[in-house]
């Protein structure tokens, strides 16, 4: 055992001379402010005897869980991090690398993950008989509090893990409770008693999972501990999981760390409870939970603000008045929690009051859209092709982006090219119908970018397609046909509605074509509760 004190060189109270020692020890002991900056450590006001922990109950985990709030995913993503105080472990701000990742998930208040990781820990370090450094002495008043503060924050670190570790979250975007809880069911199958079974089904019904669902989703990994980890798909990950243990790590990391607050030391207890009472309103405790995690849930609600704002400029409308309202309030409430997160980093004495958050009693947007046929251009000749999935089409951002035709006297043939949003664990889906035959000529194709869609659909029909005219928002015409048929058509969409795609029949010629139409109805706004359940 070694007693850890400053130095102006670390390497003169190292007892481990490889580098992974340096890097634990470097950060035990070392002052964090849980609400300004919690992933810079500070200087040290604490020393105490470094303990090696030579079996540590985590040393190589496996686990899969289903987080049902954002605020499980957390806790499932920072499994180790924790800060404890007269009440026992409280939640804290992840450690930053497991931060920028939880961040790049994009969840928002109703998301479901699904977190299958992997964990190897090959250094871990404690401190026993922490003390408040001799040299030091206790703040007599605020002013010397606040100054103890600004250089040593609010809590120091007391454990610490060195390894690596594999971290694999599919997120399904539920707009609202119904569909979250529809996923949970869903999942079912491989949800067990005592958590979610590791194995090949449930890659399998993550698949089935993913193509039946009306929500959108995602996939993203994360690998530490390796200097050139491995590309992971979602078909890798289960494997790659189940042998992380027996990989060497060659650039072992962070990966958890506990933090104790200073008014546990006997020197500061009395002293310091002002500010433990400023640090539970912004970090929660036991039976709250804090402004932190409601700015994170905010952000959340930001998230499927700018979802729905996407999608509307993928499919070329004018958003709904109430969204920009609703996102004003999102700032507006963000705002009041970082006004007073910069008075604590003036004065963490002083005492402050909570905020009243409007946003969250506003809720959260969910798009409202009807989806149905358009007339019916043509017969009831030749094979019908069908526009596939259209109630997800809209949440999976379904467009087309490229058309041709080949026409003579008729129509004979019509090329289309889809492209949604993640529909599965992949980011963009890309595919080509071609409908009809070959004969006529080539009339060329129209490129639909984003913001792009039909305007305008100019048709004669009978028993077929005989003459047909696409106009896009942005001005081109594609077209081509005959004179011959008797039912005219000159259609452009109303207000708030688009043009998804088409169904229709078709053999060596194209013999019927009907629009797939998305109405888009105002926003309704989906009430969150302003503590979540546990």
């Amino acid at each position: 055992m070694d007693r850890l004190v400053e130095s102006s060189c670390p390497c003169a109270w190292l007892t481990m001379a490889d580098s992974s020692s340096l890097l634990a020890s470097s950060t035990l002991l070392r002052g964090r402010n849980s609400v300004v900056d919690p992933h810079q450590g500070l200087d040290r006001a604490v020393e105490g005897t470094l303990l090696p922990v030579s079996a540590p109950d985590d040393a190589s985990t496996v686990e899969v869980n289903l987080c049902r709030t954002a605020s499980e995913l957390s806790r499932t993503l920072q499994k180790g991090v924790g800060f404890s105080g007269g009440l026992g472990p409280l939640p804290v701000p992840l450690i930053q690398a497991r931060q920028e990742f939880l961040e790049s998930l994009h969840t928002t208040v109703f998301s479901v993950s699904l977190v299958v990781q992997a964990r190897k820990v090959v250094e871990a370090l404690e401190v026993s008989e922490p003390n408040l450094r001799p040299e030091l002495v206790a703040p007599a008043d605020s002013v010397a509090l606040d100054a103890f503060v600004a250089r040593h924050g609010d809590s120091w670190v007391s454990s610490v893990r060195l390894g690596g570790e594999v971290q694999g979250v599919y997120t399904f975007f539920a707009q609202t409770r119904e569909e979250a809880r529809a996923i949970e069911q869903s999942l079912g199958g491989v949800v067990a008693l005592g958590g979610v079974r590791l194995g090949p089904e449930l890659t399998r019904r993550l698949k089935e999972v993913t193509s039946s669902s009306e929500v959108n989703s995602s996939f993203r990994v994360r690998v530490r501990g390796l200097s050139s980890p491995p590309e992971i798909g979602p078909e890798d990950l289960e494997a790659f999981v189940r042998g992380f243990a027996a990989i060497p790590l060659d650039r072992p990391e962070i990966l958890a760390l506990e933090t104790r607050g200073y008014e546990a030391l006997p020197a500061l207890g009395a002293v310091f409870a002002p500010v433990a009472a400023n640090r539970t309103l912004f970090c929660g405790d036991a039976f709250q939970q804090g402004l932190l995690r409601q700015r994170e849930r905010l952000r959340e609600l930001v998230n499927q603000c700018r979802w729905v704002a996407g999608t509307y400029t993928v499919y070329g409308l004018t958003a709904d008045p109430t969204l920009e309202a609703g996102l004003k309030r999102l700032a507006g409430d963000i705002e009041e929690i970082d006004a007073l997160r910069r008075s604590f980093a003036t004065s963490p004495s002083s005492p402050l009051d909570p905020p009243v958050l409007e946003a969250l009693a506003a809720g959260s947007p969910r798009l409202q859209v009807v989806v149905s046929d358009g007339e019916t251009m043509g017969g009831d000749g030749g094979t019908p092709f069908a526009f596939e999935g259209r109630q997800q089409a809209v949440q999976r951002r379904r467009r087309l982006v490229r058309i041709g035709l080949r026409s003579q006297a008729r129509v004979d043939q019509i090329r289309l090219r889809y492209r949604q949003d993640s529909g599965g664990f992949n980011p963009v889906e890309d595919w080509e119908e071609v409908h009809g035959g070959g004969g006529g000529s080539d009339r060329g194709t129209v490129e639909l970018a984003d913001g792009v869609v039909i305007r305008r659909i100019e048709a004669k029909t009978g028993t077929r397609v005989d003459k047909l005219w696409l106009t896009t928002s942005d001005g081109q015409r594609l077209g081509g046909g005959g004179e011959k048929g008797n039912r005219p058509l000159d259609w452009a969409p109303p207000a708030g509605t688009v043009v998804l795609g088409f169904s229709g029949r078709s053999q060596a010629e194209l013999d019927s074509l009907r629009p797939v139409i998305a109405r888009f109805d105002p926003l309704s706004w989906e009430p969150v509760a302003e503590n979540e359940d546990p």
